[in-house]
C-alpha cells in the first residue's frame, strides 16, 4: 500500500495532482485548495490511502496524516464513500470537522453539498464514540458559531487552512469561550486578521 509520497509536481486540474516520483507519475485525488495552492514543478510531501473498487484503484492525497486518517475514519460509516468523505475534509478540514462530530453539529454536516439530514445524522452517530471524548477538551473552542466562521471566510475567497489560522488567532486573545451570539464579532475580527496576512 502506498501510504506517503514526496514528489514533483507534473500536471494539476480541480481537484488531482499528478505528482512524479522516480520516474513515475501517480494521479492523486486532493481537496482543491491543495490543487490551487499547488504549482506545476515544485515539490510537494502527501499522506495517501488507496481506495480499492471493482472498476477502479484511486489515490486520495492530504497535507497531514490526521486528515488521512479522518478520511478513512469517515468510510466506516455506513453509505459514506470517498467522495463523501473527501468532500467533507474539503469543506471543513480535519480538526473543525471532529470538533463538529464531537459537538453533534447536525446543522454543519448538512451545508456539505451532498450531504442531507439522514445521512449527517448517521455521521454523528457512528462517530460520536471516537472523537466525543477524544474531542472534550477542544469543545468549547467548537460548535455552530466556528463553523459559520470558517464557512464564511472560505465563501469569500480564503483557504481552509487560512480561515482556521486566523480564527485560532483571535480565539487567543478573545478572553472568553464564544457562544453562538458571537459568531458576528468573531467573523469580523477573523476577517481583521486574515487581511492582515495577505
Amino acid at each position: 500500500m502506498i501510504a506517503f509520497m514526496t514528489g514533483t509536481i507534473f500536471e494539476i486540474r480541480l481537484n488531482r495532482i499528478t505528482l512524479l516520483v522516480n520516474g513515475i507519475g501517480y494521479e492523486v485525488i486532493v481537496a482543491p485548495d491543495i490543487a490551487s495552492e499547488s504549482k506545476v514543478g515544485g515539490e510537494l510531501s502527501l499522506h495517501t490511502s488507496l481506495v480499492v473498487r471493482e472498476d477502479s484503484w484511486s489515490l486520495y492525497g492530504f497535507l497531514s496524516q490526521s486528515a488521512k486518517s479522518l478520511f478513512e475514519e469517515l468510510q466506516s460509516v455506513t453509505g459514506i464513500g470517498p467522495k463523501v468523505a473527501s468532500a467533507l475534509l474539503a469543506v471543513y478540514g480535519p480538526d473543525v470537522l471532529r470538533n463538529i462530530i464531537a459537538s453533534q453539529d447536525n446543522e454543519a454536516l448538512e451545508r456539505v453539498p451532498g450531504i442531507g439530514k439522514k445521512v449527517a445524522s448517521r455521521i454523528l452517530l457512528e462517530l460520536k464514540e471516537k472523537f466525543g471524548a477524544s474531542y472534550k477538551s477542544k469543545s468549547a473552542l467548537s460548535g455552530p458559531w466556528r463553523t459559520q466562521v470558517i464557512g464564511a471566510l472560505t465563501g469569500l475567497g480564503y483557504s481552509q487552512k487560512e480561515a482556521e489560522s486566523a480564527l485560532d488567532k483571535v480565539l487567543e486573545s478573545f478572553g472568553r469561550t464564544p457562544t453562538s451570539e458571537d459568531t458576528p464579532e468573531m467573523l469580523k475580527l477573523a476577517l481583521a486578521q486574515s487581511r492582515q496576512k495577505r
